[in-house]
């Protein structure tokens, strides 16, 4: 593609020049009939090369104010991944699912880009559901000592753990947690702490004898 926009701008440079030496010699028709022409190539050139001009242009102006770096994890629309590589056309993307995808540079500039691993800082939450038995004050402060005691979870003024009560559910009092954590790679180290958390609070909460139920279902036979 590059080759070939490169000899059609060698084309109409010539179509130029050869118009302007037409004129000198006192051949203004035949110079009008190539500036027409020329300027119709030019018309076509514009049209076909639009999508191609405006991604470069978008690759540059990305290329100056970036929104993210190599490796971080972004959002661009419904795409979600790590960027792989920047070319003045495209951004290139690997989902977590292991798909690549090029994403145009003109499609990035238009998008919402959301980027979770900037400065380093993610914020996880989760769900806990314990039964309307139990004391939901005694229940949050074992979930947040809990949060607290992983050795990942950052606990400084920006980024303190909290939890709050998000739900009178069906069959369970609905906890919802939320905690900070330093990961760059979001898929390995903050998914990964997550899991952790979540085992370690359910032993906790069994342990000290917070009950978390299981959806009930009643069923019930007629007889005809």
């Amino acid at each position: 593609m590059t080759n070939f926009l490169v000899k059609a701008i060698k084309l109409v440079f010539i179509t130029v020049v050869i118009m302007f030496a037409l004129r000198i010699a006192g051949l203004d028709g035949i110079a009008t009939g190539l500036l027409t022409a020329a300027g119709a190539s030019a018309v076509i050139l514009g049209f076909a090369f639009k999508d191609v001009g405006e991604n470069f242009i978008s690759g540059i102006i990305l290329s100056f104010n970036r929104p993210f770096n190599l490796d971080d994890t972004v959002s661009i629309g419904d795409i979600f991944g790590k960027v792989k590589a920047m070319e003045f056309r495209y951004t290139k993307l690997k989902t977590f699912d292991g798909k690549v995808v090029y994403i145009p540079n003109s499609d990035v500039i238009r998008k919402p880009v959301f980027n979770f691993t900037e400065d380093g800082f993610f914020r996880m939450e989760f769900m806990v559901g314990i039964a309307y038995e139990n004391d939901i004050d005694s229940a949050k402060n074992i979930i947040l000592e809990t949060i607290k005691k992983h050795r990942l979870a950052l606990r400084d003024p920006d980024h303190e753990p909290f939890v709050l009560t998000d739900e009178l559910a069906t069959n369970a009092v609905n906890i919802k947690v939320f905690f900070w954590v330093d990961a760059e790679d979001y898929r390995r180290d903050a998914l990964m702490i997550r899991s952790e958390m979540i085992d370690q609070v359910k032993i906790n909460l069994l342990s000290t004898g917070i009950s978390m139920p299981a959806n009930i279902q009643e069923l019930k036979w007629y007889k005809e």
